[in-house]
């Protein structure tokens, strides 16, 4: 499984989305009905369990949609074609 699968895999357990709503059209935060500050620190955490990173404060409030979160993966040193 890659970085991006595994990605992938963690927003459509921690947001209850399709594979059709990973895009930034569909997740978008505070505009798609699951992604509340409450689901954001869960898939926050489990980004950084999962991939051993640590998101600062910028990019914790920066993350706010789906493109957004591969942005700062890969910022943080995650190949996510690995």
């Amino acid at each position: 499984m890659t970085n991006l699968e595994k990605y992938n895999k963690i927003l459509k357990r921690d947001l209850n989305v399709s594979d059709d709503g990973l895009n930034d059209d569909v997740l978008v935060f505070n505009r798609y009905e699951h992604w509340d500050s409450i689901a954001h620190v869960e898939l926050v955490a489990d980004l950084e369990d999962t991939f051993g990173v640590m998101f600062s404060t910028l990019d914790i409030t920066s993350f706010s949609k789906y493109s957004l979160g591969i942005e700062i993966l890969e910022k943080l040193g995650v190949d996510m074609n690995a």
